[in-house]
């Protein structure tokens, strides 16, 4: 269960900009590997080690594409650029503290990174494994898109254990403006776990 329990927050980031397709394996490796030995370092605690991981992953997703993708485009139409700039605030801070929150239960678990598949000329899908203590895989799908900018190519939804981060999010705030008000949609945010529906 808490095994389970890490793997949500242990995705939630970004790169430095303007990686290309051929680098996504790569870059992405190179990222974890750095990840993996803050997690190890017993001399530091857990908001230090946060900050650090944020600090290397916070160029990689595409945090605004996300919200837009959880919010859905009828519902993220509605809202003035200030509203749009706090519900993408709030987004990133709750995805955080979950993975804050969850670092505690990092027990050296191992990473193995497959090589990714191109499905789309705009899509490429990365899977994850983490190795558990009980020598079971826990897959992770990491879903990058190209963002025809500077920016390169970005992560816009992870799957784990066949969950979309993106999806959970978008089911429970479908329609949230058409019955409450926006202050209702920010207070909801609070309320979504993503560890109930991956345990599902």
């Amino acid at each position: 269960m808490g095994f389970k329990n890490l793997l949500a927050p242990m995705l939630i980031c970004s790169f430095a900009f303007g990686i290309t397709v051929s680098e996504i394996d790569t870059t992405t490796g190179t990222k974890l590997e750095k990840v993996l030995t803050i997690l190890q370092d017993n001399t530091t605690n857990t908001e230090a080690k946060s900050q650090k991981v944020f600090t290397i992953f916070d160029e990689l997703f595409d945090f605004e594409q996300m919200a837009k993708n959880c919010l859905g485009k009828a519902q993220w139409d509605t809202l003035s650029a200030a509203q749009k700039d706090e519900f993408l605030t709030k987004f990133v801070k709750r995805l955080k503290e979950s993975y804050a929150d969850k670092l505690k239960l990092y027990t050296n678990q191992k990473i193995e990174l497959e090589k990714s598949t191109q499905t789309s000329p705009t899509r490429v899908q990365l899977p994850m494994f983490l190795l558990g203590s009980d020598n079971k895989k826990y897959d992770v799908l990491y879903k990058f898109y190209d963002t025809k900018k500077e920016k390169g190519w970005l992560i816009y939804d992870v799957d784990i254990l066949g969950v979309s981060i993106t999806q959970t999010y978008r089911s429970q705030l479908d329609g949230a403006l058409k019955s409450g008000t926006f202050e209702d949609l920010i207070r909801k945010i609070d309320s979504i776990s993503l560890d109930e529906q991956i345990q599902k």
